[in-house]
């Protein structure tokens, strides 16, 4: 995935709006899109981008009425665009050396859409190798007979002593009456 082409992961459904619009205005055009940016566009040209994060950042939090607020008073001005047939591994890159999470594309100098690191995260679960169980629980239990143990020793000495010692799995039956969970047949192969 870290070698294939930006373009690939590029979400084309991009949501744009005038400069001159108030930020309350941006909001509604995001929810209506069911987009977490917008590019901010002055004379045909894009001079910006606004996020969730920037209207609560720069709007919200600092008591601003976002009704009276423009877009180009809060806009990134500085806009990071990469090429469209650029890597993924130089797009995570490039975000994380400037500390964003999206990247205009762009066909030549023409945005063509949004990667974002939520898009290509979210893509490299189809990668990604299963993990074991990162919770440690607090006790082991037995393979063979589910009884729980405080550590790796006490299951060791425990399946030592019942399972193998004991000849269980070699068919020796006279101390499986002691384990309660295994029952005795005439047929072993049934066990």
């Amino acid at each position: 995935m870290l070698n294939e082409p930006v373009s690939k992961y590029t979400d084309h459904h991009m949501t744009t709006i005038d400069s001159h619009f108030k930020v309350s205005d941006a909001a509604k055009a995001m929810v209506d899109s069911k987009v977490e940016s917008i590019l901010v566009f002055e004379n045909s040209r894009v001079i910006g981008i606004v996020t969730i994060k920037d209207i609560f950042r720069d709007v919200v939090a600092k008591g601003k009425d976002p009704t009276k607020v423009t877009l180009k008073e809060i806009a990134r001005k500085s806009i990071i665009k990469i090429h469209k047939d650029a890597k993924v591994k130089d797009a995570i890159d490039l975000m994380n050396k400037n500390d964003i999470r999206r990247l205009i594309v762009t066909n030549e100098e023409r945005p063509i859409g949004i990667i974002s690191q939520k898009t290509v995260i979210g893509n490299l679960g189809k990668f990604a190798a299963v993990l074991p169980e990162l919770e440690i629980p607090d006790k082991i239990r037995c393979p063979y007979c589910s009884s729980l143990y405080d550590d790796k020793k006490s299951l060791s000495r425990h399946i030592d002593d019942i399972h193998i010692g004991k000849g269980l799995f070699e068919g020796n039956l006279t101390q499986a009456g002691k384990l309660g969970s295994i029952k005795t047949a005439t047929n072993p192969r049934s066990l």
